[in-house]
């Protein structure tokens, strides 16, 4: 899970299902359960997104799990930023280039611009995307199961 946008992935995932699962109790054997995932991994993730206040979780035998804030003010971009770490850029820009070559010398230049407007596009585009569409547009719409008993007893999803 070392991979940026699978932490990306399981992080939007968790905030799913705690929005879809909220009047039901969440733990992180469940949220494994429903990513496949170890439940390290997923208590891994969850830090991340308690740190950045998007969760809270609390500890004991009633242990739970939910969303810190309202889905609607939780975008993507919100997710996103929780789960990169120390503010990496996306891309890698090549930095050891021939500094005498017509195309070497001017490729770091070129692709940090570009690199910068995609950046920029991708943050936008997540802004305007809510934890609260994704469940209400496209889980709620289509799930196979009834409620979370059913992964629990596993009903197919």
């Amino acid at each position: 899970m070392g991979n940026r946008s699978q932490q990306f992935s399981v992080a939007v995932h968790i905030l799913c299902f705690l929005e879809f699962n909220k009047n039901g109790r969440t733990t992180s054997e469940l949220l494994a359960m429903s990513v496949n995932a170890n439940s390290a991994v997923i208590r891994r993730i969850m830090r991340k997104l308690t740190k950045t206040g998007l969760i809270t979780s609390t500890l004991g035998t009633n242990a739970a799990i939910q969303l810190a804030k309202n889905a609607n003010d939780i975008t993507l971009l919100d997710v996103y930023r929780a789960t990169v770490e120390d503010h990496q850029e996306p891309f890698i820009i090549h930095q050891n280039t021939n500094p005498t070559c017509p195309v070497g010398s001017k490729m770091p230049h070129l692709l940090h611009g570009v690199y910068s407007q995609v950046q920029a596009t991708v943050e936008n585009e997540l802004s305007g995307i809510t934890i609260e569409h994704l469940v209400e547009d496209g889980i709620i719409e289509t799930r196979g199961i009834s409620s979370i008993k059913g992964l629990i007893q596993g009903d197919s999803v």
